[in-house]
């Protein structure tokens, strides 16, 4: 039985109803109106249906941040056959997050381990049933926001760095919902790119790519670090990776003809003036070491990476390594078909 067949939905929205959905309040009206409009939202943003249908019953066992539920959870088998195994997973898993010890670990790397809050145990879900619930979250609390601007003010500042650490589990049009509905919680930027640094091409033949811009553009080879390739014109450079060999950082999906581009701020780094601030929130992992121009003595650099929502984008702050905070780079990596 096809349970994503929209057909299905007024007999989900009647079980809801039955079991008093209809007549509980919530901001906007009841639970079921706003169980209804976070599936549209999800809608709208591309979700699966049973993402979708597990929107429509999110709230089903409660919520960690919502006491009334309208099943027990020894009640799951009833769901399940109503909505489908998927999404009755989802259900569960949405309703058993312990906010408290789940949402701090978000936006620090994979994989996410779960509290669950009715029985204190931990378990590791897949990334994709961890990007439903946050895809599943931010629904939930957008349209919350939209009809209670008291929780609006107490709870946005936190639900925008909670959504901004972690977008790279959301969908684009789901982070972009969120960073638009969030904007006013957004920390002022107070960056101010001087330059470019260098550029990054990802191609199928080093070599081949090398002898294209010298023959055709006058470009110097320059070999530099552990026998890495690069093409210097004036004071600028490419360097060049080989696909399928990468170095990072890079893009999820870094393709031949792709481009990697370091910019250049003046920006103090760590300093409320500059980054962090809206850059934080996408900023994780561990330092790496990237290199500036071609020199006698090329200056190594700490970076700290952190993928946009479409995968294809990195974002870094970069400064030479014993300098002082005043010297930052900025480091924008983006990934495109050729």
């Amino acid at each position: 039985m096809e349970w994503s067949s929209p057909a299905r939905w007024p007999r989900i929205e009647e079980f809801l109803s039955a079991r008093g959905a209809d007549r509980m309040p919530h901001p906007g009206g009841t639970l079921l109106d706003h169980l209804r409009r976070v599936t549209h939202l999800l809608s709208t943003w591309g979700a699966e249906p049973a993402v979708q249908l597990a929107g429509l019953c999110h709230a089903a066992y409660g919520t960690d941040g919502f006491d009334e539920s309208l099943l027990d959870t020894t009640e799951r088998k009833v769901l399940a056959e109503l909505i489908g195994d998927r999404a009755e997973t989802l259900v569960y898993l949405y309703a058993s997050c312990d906010r408290a010890a789940v949402y701090s670990r978000l936006g620090n790397g994979h994989p996410v381990v779960f509290r669950d809050r009715f029985t204190g145990r931990e378990h590791t879900p897949t990334e994709a049933d961890v990007g439903a619930i946050l895809e599943i979250t931010a629904a939930n609390e957008l349209d919350v926001l939209a009809h209670n601007a008291e929780l609006a003010e107490r709870h946005g500042p936190s639900l925008y760095r909670l959504f901004a650490r972690s977008c790279d589990l959301l969908s684009a049009p789901a982070w972009n919902a969120c960073a638009e509905q969030l904007a006013r919680y957004t920390p002022e930027p107070g960056i101010a790119i001087s330059g470019l640094d260098h550029l990054v091409l990802t191609v199928t033949d080093v070599e081949r790519t090398i002898a294209f811009y010298q023959r055709v553009l006058g470009m110097r080879p320059v070999t530099f670090g552990n026998g890495r390739r690069a093409l210097a014109f004036g004071n600028s450079k490419i360097n060049l990776h080989p696909a399928g060999r990468e170095l990072l950082p890079h893009a999820a999906r870094p393709t031949p003809g792709s481009a990697d581009l370091c910019l250049v701020t003046e920006t103090p780094a760590g300093t409320g003036a500059g980054p962090p601030g809206r850059l934080r929130h996408t900023l994780g992992g561990g330092p790496r070491t990237a290199h500036r121009r071609p020199r006698p003595d090329p200056q190594h650099l700490s970076t700290r990476p952190g993928r946009q929502p479409d995968r294809n984008l990195h974002l870094h702050l970069t400064r030479p390594q014993g300098a002082s905070a005043g010297a930052a780079r900025h480091r924008v990596v983006i990934s495109r078909a050729t």
